[in-house]
């Protein structure tokens, strides 16, 4: 469906500056199966990255994070320098001057940079460890992904799945399981090496300066990419 929202775009504002946000894919999967697990998703981590064959029935597909693919897309659609496109990494390392970077190709020359407010942290996912016990209770909660289940004790985001979450994230359990990250662990696994040529695609299409240094990317261009190297 990208395709058709990019051309539909192109259709109403063909003038439009386009920003595309992207995330490390090693990073950004795991986040992935946590959204999936707040919408009241049941699958382990392997069948939901495992997606499926079935005609009609849509399911996870990695080619969906190739993003070279999608910046080419709307590149070819309006021009490569009306296409700005943001690593949230460079955004997490110095959110002051990429966002000044990002309003001078917006072209608002009244940007005077971000409150603190608006640096603050929201909606962070659950912690990894807790996936064993959110996934059983959306056995037994409504949700958009399970709306019928046999029992139902509430309403997944809310109700005992938050209650769990919550009290996950406190008292002795960082501590104690704080470094078990089975699905990063899985996505490393399943995925290493996977996006390493449309990273490499992507870094040589994009006009502006760059930081894929916590991308994978072919050995030519990860020897010249390094964190904050190309800094905005």
């Amino acid at each position: 469906m990208s395709d058709t929202y990019a051309e539909r775009l192109h259709a109403i504002a063909p003038g439009a500056k386009i920003l595309i946000s992207i995330r490390a894919q090693l990073k950004i999967l795991p986040s992935v199966y946590m959204q999936y697990l707040l919408r009241g998703g049941t699958m382990r981590y392997d069948q939901f990255f495992g997606g499926t064959d079935w005609p009609g029935f849509f399911g996870f597909e990695p080619a969906h994070f190739e993003f070279d693919r999608l910046v080419a897309l709307y590149q070819q659609l309006f021009g490569a320098k009306n296409v700005f496109v943001l690593p949230q990494e460079s955004l997490a390392a110095d959110s002051r001057a990429v966002t000044a970077e990002l309003a001078r190709f917006a072209g608002n020359a009244a940007w005077v940079g971000l409150s603190d407010e608006a640096r603050q942290v929201r909606g962070a996912s659950y912690p990894e460890y807790a996936v064993p016990v959110l996934r059983r209770i959306n056995h037994i909660q409504h949700s958009v992904v399970n709306p019928n289940p046999v029992v139902s004790v509430g309403f997944t985001p809310g109700g005992l799945y938050r209650t769990a979450g919550y009290l996950l994230r406190r008292g002795p359990f960082p501590a104690l399981f704080g470094n078990w990250t089975p699905v990063t662990d899985y996505v490393r696994q399943a995925y290493a090496g996977h996006y390493m040529d449309s990273n490499g695609r992507l870094a040589r299409l994009v006009t502006h300066s760059l930081d894929l240094g916590r991308y994978e990317l072919p050995e030519p261009l990860a020897e010249h990419v390094r964190p904050n190297a190309a800094a905005m």
